[in-house]
């Protein structure tokens, strides 16, 4: 299925940026977002699994749309903050709780790492 197509992260970012739609607004991002997640759960409850898919991969795309926006179209740093929290949830031991993987006394939150990136926003 995978082709040459650009990068999943890449292909939101430029849908953002060729339709000059890098305006942030939280209240915006909230509204979508929870949009995509009451569609979600209507699947849940349905048990469809098709459209639970689709809710999944478009909060996915509406999240990275939000970072997008939030870093004014620089690829880099919304990769940048992506691989920052992905390496602190790597820091998570492997312990379950409720079916959740546990923060554990090794792990270190990404703030001070996204604060960094942000900084010259």
């Amino acid at each position: 299925m995978m082709d040459s197509r650009l990068d999943f992260v890449t292909e939101v970012a430029e849908w953002n940026i060729n339709r000059d739609n890098l305006m942030y607004s939280p209240s915006l991002e909230y509204s979508m977002l929870d949009e995509e997640l009451e569609e979600f759960m209507e699947g849940g409850i349905t048990g469809d699994t098709i459209n639970q898919a689709k809710e999944l991969a478009d909060i996915a795309v509406v999240a990275i749309g939000g970072l997008t926006k939030l870093c004014g179209g620089d690829l880099e740093k919304i990769q940048d903050i992506l691989l920052a929290v992905t390496a602190c949830n790597n820091l998570k031991p492997t312990e379950k709780v409720d079916g959740k993987i546990i923060k554990g006394d090794k792990y270190v939150s990404p703030e001070d790492m996204i604060e960094d990136i942000l900084d010259d926003c």
